[in-house]
């Protein structure tokens, strides 16, 4: 290692993962020779050190930091793919690196028109993966790329989308540029492609009725690719939208009921939400949520705990599996951590539960009860529909 200088260091660590072959040792040795002389580095070595590593799935702190410290002083050097393969590198890796970020958004933020349409992509979706704030890049990237979107593959428009709908970043012009035409290449994209599109539109609050008719006809027919993941965000992001895709829910939960056991904790209870608030009869589909969950009851957030109650309340499906002590129990765990939102959820499922089983049990416990009819009792200047509906079934 000592007698490799910094590009046959960096070429080095560069032919082993482009031909995909594995040399963890080799890339220990090259990680920790690397960490010292990052100063004797050319910003292309900066870079390309940094994305072999990652790509390699090889961890390397010593020289991720020394690359990050390094790297944040020189950007003007780096050229515009250099700026947008480290900010991947370091956003994929997981690896923290504010002043770099901060020097990289910085410095993008002026050179977006020579970035091409990858660069562009891969900059939004690294800033968004890291959740490192960066107005001044992003108002410059959405800019650039609204007037660029056919130059975009598939993934880089869904990646895009869901870069700005995750940092909450406001651009109506991309995103209508977006949703024009992706609504034409949905043929394109991948199940993960079509699900984070959905949700980024759904997320962003842009109404986009062609690419929502476009994504649910093409998902209808794939939905047997989708994971879990891709199903739950799916079903949200069309709920969500309140976009009507009958035959995408039918799909959605015969796949979801077979499935249930491989749902993440927040999937099982925003599949259970997206149903209910669609309005979408899935009894199978909440029978098996509900016996999935009651098993699980230990693992859901205050989050998912009051959409899957509000969401069974709003289905009029009765769970007796699910809603007993243990449920109750973990509610009054977490009585602290529920939102005002959630308390009021948790307020109409009980209405529903004292309804449906002609009771007065006190389940959970009195003093989170009081809290949550007190927030829907401030919360009922502006009810929605649902809370209509579900007060509808009190007592």
């Amino acid at each position: 290692m000592r007698e490799l200088n910094p590009q046959n260091l960096t070429n080095t660590a560069w032919a082993f993962v482009t031909a995909g072959h594995a040399a963890p040792a080799l890339f220990d040795a090259i990680g920790m020779e690397s960490a010292g002389r990052v100063r004797e580095f050319t910003p292309q070595n900066l870079a390309n050190t940094a994305w072999a590593f990652t790509t390699a799935g090889h961890a390397a702190l010593a020289l991720f930091d020394a690359i990050g410290k390094e790297g944040a002083g020189r950007v003007r050097d780096f050229k515009p793919q250099e700026l947008s393969n480290a900010a991947w590198a370091f956003a994929t890796a997981g690896h923290a690196s504010p002043a770099l970020f901060n020097a990289i958004g910085r410095e993008s933020a002026g050179r977006v028109r020579e970035l091409n349409p990858q660069n562009l992509a891969n900059t939004a979706w690294a800033f968004a993966t890291v959740g490192h704030a960066a107005p001044a890049l992003f108002d410059a990237i959405g800019k650039e790329s609204a007037g660029r979107v056919g130059e975009l593959n598939p993934q880089n428009l869904s990646n895009t989308a869901w870069a700005f709908a995750t940092v909450g970043h406001a651009a109506p012009a991309l995103f209508d540029a977006i949703g024009k035409e992706s609504a034409g290449r949905v043929g394109e994209l991948k199940p993960q492609d079509l699900a984070n599109t959905a949700w980024a539109f759904a997320t962003a609050g842009h109404a986009a009725p062609a690419l929502f008719n476009a994504i649910g006809k093409e998902s209808v027919g794939r939905v047997g690719e989708f994971v879990p993941q891709n199903l739950a965000n799916t079903a949200w992001a069309f709920a969500t939208a309140g976009h009507g895709a009958l035959a995408l829910f039918d799909a959605i939960a015969v796949k979801a009921s077979n499935e249930v056991d491989e749902f993440k904790p927040q999937n099982l209870a925003n599949t259970a939400w997206a149903f209910a608030t669609a309005g979408h009869a899935a009894p199978a589909l909440f029978d098996a949520i509900g016996r999935e969950a009651a098993g699980r009851v230990r693992e859901l957030n205050p989050q998912d705990l009051a959409n899957t109650a509000w969401a069974f309340a709003k289905a009029g499906h009765a769970a007796p599996a699910l809603f007993n002590q243990h449920f109750a129990r973990r509610c009054d765990a977490l009585a602290g951590e529920f939102s005002v939102e959630a308390l009021t959820q948790l307020h109409q499922w009980r209405l529903w539960y004292a309804r449906e089983h002609a009771c007065s049990d006190r389940l959970p416990g009195a003093a989170l009860l009081a809290r949550c009819e007190a927030a829907f009792r401030a919360s009922k200047t502006k009810p929605s529909k649902a809370q209509r509906q579900v007060e509808a079934m009190g007592p």
